[in-house]
């Protein structure tokens, strides 16, 4: 038996902003300050997978699977980074990664996320053991780097070419509007045969 139930329209509000806004007036929400965000920006060109601190981190290796014969069936090849929960993105065991880099991770999904909030990464590519570690804490230096993303300055030319256009659209929309009044006007005129 199904129960019938009174028909409400959905209603979906898009928040269109127009590309002026975005740039002119757009609001900050960021809550780092610019001295914190140019050493972020810093720490993503220059950091290198090797700076990692690999203490923080629980290493266990495994029997790795695919080509490599005996070689992989008899020796753990197959390394496994991990970090629990209460660990990742904590300021004391996650100090070498920045606040404003923090923040933005701990808002976006990631990758090697574990369901209880850890990360866990795994490699078995290659059939030494330690090339797999490196290679687990390169992909975490990457995944990284992937996620985290800075707004750029915005030059006076570009704000300059959106205010242009801004302009005229608004001249285009106030054209559109005449336009209607004038077709208006002439419908509601008496016209003598």
């Amino acid at each position: 038996m199904s129960i019938l139930r009174p028909y409400k329209p959905i209603t979906v509000i898009k928040h269109c902003l127009s590309p002026t806004s975005l740039i002119l007036g757009a609001r900050s929400y960021s809550t780092h300050s610019d001295a914190d965000i140019s050493l972020a920006k810093e720490w993503l060109l220059s950091f290198h997978h090797d700076s990692i601190p690999k203490n923080v981190f629980e290493i266990s290796y495994s029997r790795s699977s695919g080509p490599g014969g005996q070689k992989v069936n008899k020796t753990s090849s197959k390394a496994t980074i991990a970090l629990q929960s209460y660990q990742w993105l904590n300021p004391k065991t996650c100090q070498w990664i920045p606040d404003a880099i923090r923040a933005q991770l701990s808002e976006n999904g990631f990758r090697y996320q574990t369901k209880s909030g850890g990360i866990l990464i795994q490699s078995d590519t290659f059939r030494c053991r330690d090339a797999n570690t490196e290679e687990c804490f390169r992909r975490l230096l990457a995944e990284i780097k992937n996620l985290v993303e800075f707004e750029g300055e915005t030059s006076q030319e570009d704000k300059e070419k959106w205010e242009k256009l801004a302009k005229v659209r608004k001249e285009r929309q106030m054209e559109n509007k005449k336009r209607q009044s004038e077709k208006r006007k002439m419908r509601s005129q008496k016209f003598d045969y």
